[in-house]
């Protein structure tokens, strides 16, 4: 039987966060830094392929240089993919909330299914002849009401989720992952802003979409949806 699984999110956050942190961590340690610039042997090669070592220190110095700039820009691109995957992850956390809602409630489809607003409950005949079974057709009706119940900004889809479960979210909650994640994403996917997002940011990120899950959970706790708690998050 579906249940939003809120452990598998959490679990999702953690490995995301610890991996991103670790790599940030690491590269910006100077120790670690100056070990590998000393372990590092640099190469120029002849035309008959013969190889040349540079032990010249002003060409070390350039080449640590080139390459803390490389790293940090790295980091740039890594923190800005960071963001688009909370995103995602919030996209793909609202997909499997609704079909646990819909699972539930399967009447609360038919104001979703439609692709237009003014023919609610209307369904392409070709779904019900292609499905073999009663089941067959409520699985294609959520899958299509899926589509629709999250279309829109943060705020709309939150004010189907209080339609729909009478659990109200937090309204700061709300325009803080707007702002801060949502609206950032689009930045970067569409006016290719790479600015490069710090530590406490990042931490900060993370934080509100765990918090934001957790009030998933306790829309489903409230309306009677399945929910999986097991690490008892909420």
């Amino acid at each position: 039987m579906y249940s939003f699984d809120i452990g598998k999110w959490v679990m999702k956050l953690i490995y995301s966060s610890s991996s991103f942190f670790t790599l940030l961590n690491f590269s910006r340690d100077k120790d670690a830094f100056i070990a590998y610039m000393n372990n590092l042997s640099l190469y120029s090669y002849t035309n008959d392929g013969s190889a040349i070592e540079h032990n010249d220190t002003l060409i070390k110095k350039s080449f640590a240089k080139e390459l803390k700039e490389e790293v940090e820009h790295s980091l740039e691109n890594y923190s800005n993919q960071i963001i688009v995957m909370l995103s995602t992850y919030i996209e793909t956390m609202h997909s499997e909330f609704f079909e646990g809602v819909f699972r539930k409630n399967n009447q609360f489809i038919y104001e979703y299914v439609s692709d237009s607003k003014d023919k609610k409950g209307f369904i392409r005949l070709n779904l019900i002849f292609e499905s073999e079974s009663k089941e067959e057709i409520i699985d294609n009706l959520i899958i299509q009401a899926k589509k629709n119940v999250v279309n829109g900004s943060l705020e709309r889809i939150n004010q189907r989720i209080f339609k729909l479960t009478k659990y109200k979210i937090d309204k700061q909650l709300i325009q803080d992952i707007q702002l801060n994640i949502l609206d950032k994403r689009n930045n970067i996917v569409h006016e290719a802003s790479s600015p490069m997002i710090e530590k406490e940011e990042i931490i900060l990120y993370f934080e509100l979409v765990e918090k934001y899950l957790f009030e998933l959970g306790r829309a489903c706790k409230k309306s009677g949806v399945l929910y999986d708690n097991q690490g008892n998050w909420i």
